[in-house]
């Protein structure tokens, strides 16, 4: 199968990611974005690490528990990528605050619990389990828990909570969320960058999947996150070792980019429909993109390269075959990459490819004029309406279609002829099989001139039809000895 090419737009969603902080990927739903972020991550991977969380996952979760998973699904995947510091060690207050509030919970079970909601594959869950079995904190948080549950023992009830707020006090610029998987992550992101030189991308994928109900709703969540307002530091400010204040973050955990991904039209539709017509949504969705949104349609992309291929193959411009008719026109802007993926790879099983001679020439047949038919038996014209197409054609554009064709006129050996009171010159590249000539207005001042009429160009129309004819007669002949073959053996 013959890919789209999409090498520009990724070096354009390059740029936009180097001065957007915040996007919106917006493209229709079933347009590629996924291919193109997967194709993206390929391309940067030396530059860029990512984080990809599916929200339609968890999107029937209560508020509070979307913002647990949210957390849980990044470090899954951070120590499943090995972007946690082998040395790094979970600042004290924290394993305290962690045992006391989840109940002496373990972290590892914590974090297990959460895999099957999250959709995780089973190559990452290992990872996962791999590097966290590594870092070896289960071993570090059990030893540390001992030493506090020995020393609580021993206190009351009043006694405990001043000991678990004096063990924060120390930290005045933490965030609002004081939390060990958020400080574990921010942390983390920090050391990752520093040591690869690479910058970390989350990116928020198939929110296209989620029931309108719940879009909203997780979007908002997701708001908090992205456009957070966080505690202020001053001059007394204390720190501990190795960790990073969320305030000085562009957002909460510290990624450098935040791609949202999603249809950006599609999606004002219905918060209009939800929130009524008069609703700012251009106001409420500025809080995930720092400027503009990046639109992408691989749809036009295909096109505008199906375009490309028929002025390579068939010698026709893309201005000459949007001047044929309206009808094909609309032809043309109604076809979907999987439209254009068919044209691609079936234009050449329509072609017989076939080798003639004119003097010491030889020519294939495999040829502009005979890809030019294809491509119009392809998208559904019959040969009447194709014939009609090509003669609409602009006379030079018609004359490079109809290319070696013109070769079945034996004196057509002359390098240059008239049509429509217009003299050509033909140049012919030096190759032995020869399937394109470039035919341009002009003289030949050898002397020898011919006149090229209507007829003429008909009849070369009728070789290449007949030409294609064959191959389709054999391709239903060898298709029935296949299906026989195949059933003999079969059976």
């Amino acid at each position: 199968m013959e890919l789209i090419p999409i090498k520009n737009e990724l070096k354009s969603f390059k740029d936009h990611l180097d001065i957007n902080e915040r996007t919106v990927f917006s493209a229709k739903f079933g347009d590629g974005k996924t291919y193109f972020l997967n194709e993206f991550k390929k391309k940067y991977g030396d530059s860029y690490e990512f984080i990809t969380i599916y929200p339609v996952n968890y999107q029937i979760a209560d508020n509070k528990e979307v913002f647990e998973y949210i957390k849980r699904d990044i470090l899954i995947q951070m120590v499943s990528k090995k972007m946690i510091e082998p040395s790094y060690e979970i600042p004290d207050s924290l394993i305290f605050q962690f045992f006391i509030m989840q109940n002496s919970d373990s972290f590892l079970g914590n974090l297990l619990k959460i895999l099957p909601s999250l959709g995780v594959p089973e190559q990452t869950a290992s990872l996962f389990l791999a590097g966290y079995h590594a870092l070896n904190w289960s071993k570090k948080m059990a030893k540390k828990y001992k030493e506090y549950k020995d020393a609580i023992q021993s206190q009351d009830e009043n006694q405990i909570i001043a000991t678990f707020l004096e063990s924060f006090s120390k930290r005045i610029g933490s965030p609002y969320e004081i939390d060990l998987i958020t400080q574990i992550i921010i942390d983390n992101i920090q050391w990752f960058c520093k040591s690869n030189n690479k910058k970390v991308i989350l990116i928020i994928e198939d929110l296209d999947r989620m029931d309108p109900a719940h879009l909203f709703r997780i979007l908002n969540i997701f708001s908090a996150h992205i456009d957070r307002v966080y505690q202020y530091q001053n001059s007394s400010t204390q720190k501990e070792e190795d960790t990073t204040y969320s305030e000085l973050l562009p957002n909460k955990f510290g990624f450098n980019n935040i791609i949202t991904v999603f249809d950006y039209n599609k999606t004002k539709s219905i918060f209009q429909h939800f929130y009524g017509q008069e609703a700012n949504y251009d106001g409420y969705i500025n809080k995930f993109t720092s400027h503009q949104p990046f639109f992408y349609s691989i749809d036009e992309i295909a096109r505008e390269y199906l375009y490309k291929v028929i002025s390579e193959k068939c010698c026709i411009t893309k201005e000459s075959i949007r001047h044929i008719s309206k009808q094909i026109n609309n032809k043309f802007d109604s076809l979907s990459v999987r439209d254009v993926n068919t044209i691609l790879n079936g234009i050449d099983l329509y072609i017989q490819e076939d080798i003639y001679k004119s003097g010491t020439t030889e020519f294939n047949t495999k040829s502009p004029l005979t890809y030019t038919i294809a491509m119009f038996k392809l998208l559904g014209y019959s040969n009447t309406d194709i014939r009609r197409y090509i003669l609409s054609l602009s006379k030079s554009d018609l004359l490079n279609c109809i290319n070696v064709f013109l070769y079945i006129r034996p004196d057509v050996s002359a390098n240059s002829f008239t049509f429509h009171d217009i003299s050509y010159i033909i140049r012919i590249p030096s190759s032995d099989t020869i399937n394109k000539i470039q035919i341009k207005p002009g003289h030949d001042h050898s002397g020898f001139h011919l006149i090229l009429t209507e007829d003429d160009i008909n009849k070369c129309l009728d070789r290449a039809f007949e030409t294609l004819s064959k191959i389709l007669c054999k391709w239903k002949q060898d298709s029935v000895v296949s299906l026989f073959l195949y059933l003999n053996s079969v059976f």
